[in-house]
């Protein structure tokens, strides 16, 4: 079985290491448990682009739990593209995303934040200048600018870990749920129009919810956790192209580090 629901795909650790390359990730660790709310940090629930509740029914929410969150995940990924939106303690992002393309914001709060484009194998970064300042003090070198972009590959390793903020596994290898989750169906609910149910894992006194569309196509439209650690998430724009270009103004060749 692949990565469980509970896989930490949004977290986040502090700048450290002496190329500050860890605290660039967007980890993807597998929690290798269902059990607990301690390791429900970070599946991918997404908002459907055009359902509404005047939508056809689809039934998802007869399923059991796994095969409702298993079906979202493979129905999110099959749309192709979609917005994310992702909020937790000292971080958002702001990407729009593909198996192939990403385009969007990251904002690590006062470590600065920076821009993202990947096409194919090509990666663009732009810092802005708090992150470049702390990266040129990590790297000991005047290596980046928030007047340029770097541009690199997944060779980089630098534009590499940048990079996986866009999660584009999420496309080629949508999460599963394990057999062992507690998680439990609530009642029928609407967010933001939608209808929706809602899966809720509860334990050690948190919880995490996602939230699968019962109208239309049956995607993940959102995710709410109440431990500041666990990120909030919603998706958006199902199918719509991300249309990433290469960035127009000043390229150098990413720093190898």
């Amino acid at each position: 079985m692949k990565t469980s629901a509970l896989s930490t795909r949004h977290a986040v650790t502090v700048l450290a290491c002496a190329a500050a390359l860890v605290s660039l990730t967007a980890c993807n660790s597998d929690s290798g448990s269902a059990d607990s709310a301690d390791s429900a940090a970070g599946s991918t629930p997404s908002k459907a682009a055009n359902a509404s509740p005047a939508a056809k029914a689809n039934g998802i929410e007869k399923l059991s739990v796994k095969e409702i969150y298993n079906t979202a995940m493979k129905t999110n990924a099959e749309a192709g593209s979609f917005h994310e939106k992702m909020e937790r303690e000292g971080t958002k992002s702001d990407l729009r995303l593909s198996a192939t393309e990403c385009v969007g914001t990251v904002d690590l709060s006062e470590k600065g934040s920076f821009e993202i484009v990947r096409k194919g194998n090509d990666i663009w970064a732009k810092p802005d200048a708090a992150f470049a300042k702390g990266m040129n003090s990590a790297l000991g070198k005047n290596a980046l600018s928030d007047k340029k972009w770097a541009h690199g590959t997944p060779a980089n390793a630098l534009m590499a870990k940048l990079a996986s903020w866009c999660h584009q596994e999420q496309f080629t290898a949508p999460d599963t749920l394990g057999a062992d989750s507690k998680a439990t169906k609530g009642k029928a609910t609407t967010v933001g129009g939608q209808q929706v149910v809602p899966l809720v894992l509860a334990g050690k006194g948190d919880s995490v919810t996602w939230y699968v569309a019962t109208t239309g196509k049956p995607y993940f439209i959102k995710q709410d956790s109440t431990r500041d650690d666990m990120q909030d998430l919603t998706d958006s724009g199902f199918g719509t192209s991300v249309g990433a270009k290469a960035p127009t103004g000043a390229v150098v060749a990413a720093p190898k580090v």
